[in-house]
């Protein structure tokens, strides 16, 4: 199989079928893992850890656990004054994982994590061109350097900016949400735990909104479980995993229209000072105290802009040698903390696709009903997801 793509979905996948005894191969744009910024902090809950359990092998996956952070199972919605709008409990860990969730990751550990033991099955520097369809019913994709490869079926795990749905479905849409955000972290050290409000640590999640049309924050809090780089070394075998101290993720967001937000093309070009600076100025006097405190706090170097895009639903197509996961065909808005969550459901659902087509009696059918069967089902749920997401970020941020 070729996975088109090394975000947590496709490495998820790229476990999962090895695991049932498939050769994989992945491909990744980037030169190396940690060539662009790819945010801090990630939710998992159900059914993210279910999927994640099923792909990954048990070692890995108790890693994943053994480093992440467990805050209050709970998501806040404050007002700029810090009343509270919302406060309900957050999805719990049911099913097949079995853990009591929800989880907060560092992403770039949780990434390494899924790196580990896929060293000669990921190829870096690999920007998919197109593919075609062979005449015994597999796929041939190319690449830009020149490279080819040929397989059975071709996963596109490429992300909101995918190479592989344009080729695949022409008139699939993804479309501009209507938010912008600057995005980084507050650390959480000696020096700066100290001015970090409680409320901050109350929830697993806090948006302190504007309301529609006006200025967000969102702030998440990553106090791991144990360091990545003890934690690595102590499994066997050893992953190799960086030092991480524990912080907060801290974005600041606002609709695209408003008047102080640049266009991204100019957003994009703006130094870590000067996105502070317009970060800060967005919210005004009238915000609590508390909001200005935690800004003062932000790690100017960490920060990076974001645009946030979703996807429009796509009708059902034939199933052949390509398919899709994740933001490749439903990105969505982060206001549920779903998007991570999907992908890795994904992962999980296609690979117990593929799982029953060893063996089959006509192998070539089995895998075209395998993969209709989990395109119909991911359909289903996820853009179910989608929608509400839309429906709640409108409601709580203004997305459009």
């Amino acid at each position: 199989m070729i996975i088109v793509g090394a975000g947590l979905g496709g490495l998820a996948l790229a476990h999962g079928l090895r695991g049932q005894g498939i050769d994989v191969a992945v491909y990744e744009r980037d030169a190396h893992p940690d060539a662009r910024p790819q945010g801090y902090r990630i939710q998992l809950d159900e059914p993210g850890l279910t999927g994640l359990r099923r792909c990954l092998p048990a070692p890995l996956f108790r890693l994943c656990l053994a480093t992440a952070g467990a805050p209050p199972a709970r998501v806040s919605v404050r007002d700029r004054r810090l009343d509270t709008l919302a406060d309900r409990p957050a999805a719990l860990g049911s099913g097949e994982a079995g853990e009591p969730g929800p989880f907060a990751f560092d992403r770039p550990t949780l990434r390494r994590i899924m790196l580990s033991g896929l060293a000669d099955h990921v190829h870096h520097g690999a920007r998919l061109v197109d593919y075609r369809h062979e005449a015994d019913g597999g796929v041939t994709a190319r690449f830009a350097d020149g490279r080819t490869a040929t397989a059975d079926l071709l996963v596109g795990a490429d992300g909101v900016n995918s190479a592989v749905r344009p080729l695949l479905l022409p008139g699939a849409r993804v479309e501009d949400a209507g938010l912008r955000l600057v995005y980084g972290r507050i650390p959480l050290d000696a020096t700066t735990r100290a001015g970090i409000p409680d409320w901050v640590f109350d929830s697993i999640f806090t948006v302190v909104t504007g309301g529609p049309g006006h200025p967000h924050l969102g702030l998440g809090p990553v106090e791991l479980a144990a360091r990545p780089d003890h934690a690595g070394p102590a499994r066997i075998p050893p992953v190799a995993l960086p030092p991480v101290g524990d912080y907060v993720a801290c974005m600041v967001g606002a609709p695209v229209d408003h008047p102080a937000m640049p266009a991204f093309e100019d957003l994009r070009r703006l130094t870590p000072p000067a996105l502070r600076r317009l970060a800060t100025d967005l919210m005004g006097g009238d915000w609590h105290e508390d909001v200005h405190r935690l800004l003062g706090l932000w790690d100017t170097d960490s920060l990076f802009p974001l645009r946030i895009s979703t996807a429009a639903p796509v009708p059902a197509w034939e199933p052949g040698p390509v398919t899709l996961i994740g933001d490749a065909i439903h990105a969505m808005s982060p206001v549920l903390a779903m998007g991570a969550n999907t992908a890795i459901r994904d992962a999980g659902e296609l690979t117990r696709a593929l799982g029953s087509v060893s063996g089959a009696p006509d192998p070539g059918a089995s895998l075209m009903e395998a993969v209709r069967g989990y395109e119909a089902r991911m359909r289903d749920y996820a853009f179910a997801i989608v929608a509400d997401s839309r429906r709640t970020g409108r409601r709580r941020v203004g997305q459009r």
